[in-house]
């Protein structure tokens, strides 16, 4: 990865590490909304190539109810390249998991997954968006990315299912 001041603008805009770790902590949030502990460390790497990729958070689902084997099987153009924008992706999720831990609003347990710090979401959304806006949308959809990844099922069969390795 470039050092900060080579990246191209365009690049270091929408991979800041503090607009991609909310988007990290706003997923924790809503896995664990859902399974009631945190994240695994695997799925971390799973939300930012759901949500930054316009066209696939796009077409996700309104509702967790919709199941994600089902809607991949609706929606089989989402898997195109994703195996290698979740690669590219690496470095970037690890640089925000890595300023969300340092800024304190992600946290690494002992069990070695990951939780949002309650409490810090008020201050983040002190600088927050209108909800229309492109940052607030795919906060919100990293949310629901979350839940979503809670209820699909173990780690393996989800990178099964996107055709992934770990």
């Amino acid at each position: 990865m470039r050092y900060w001041h080579e990246r191209p603008v365009e690049y270091a805009n929408l991979f800041n590490p503090a607009f991609c770790s909310i988007l990290l902590q706003n997923a924790i949030k809503g896995y664990e909304k859902e399974k009631k502990q945190g994240m695994p460390y695997p799925l971390i790497f799973l939300v930012l190539p759901l949500v930054l990729h316009s066209s696939t958070r796009e077409v996700l689902p309104r509702t967790t109810r919709t199941k994600l084997h089902i809607w991949l099987q609706k929606q089989p153009e989402v898997r195109v390249r994703f195996a290698e924008r979740a690669s590219n992706l690496v470095p970037y999720t690890k640089e925000a998991l890595a300023f969300g831990m340092q800024n304190g609003i992600i946290n690494f347990c002992e069990d070695g997954k990951f939780t949002w710090v309650k409490g810090t979401l008020k201050a983040i959304s002190a600088v927050s968006w209108s909800s229309d806006t492109e940052p607030a949308i795919c906060c919100k959809k990293a949310e629901f990315v979350g839940r979503w990844l809670a209820q699909a099922g173990e780690v393996s069969t989800i990178y099964i299912m996107w055709g992934i390795c770990p």
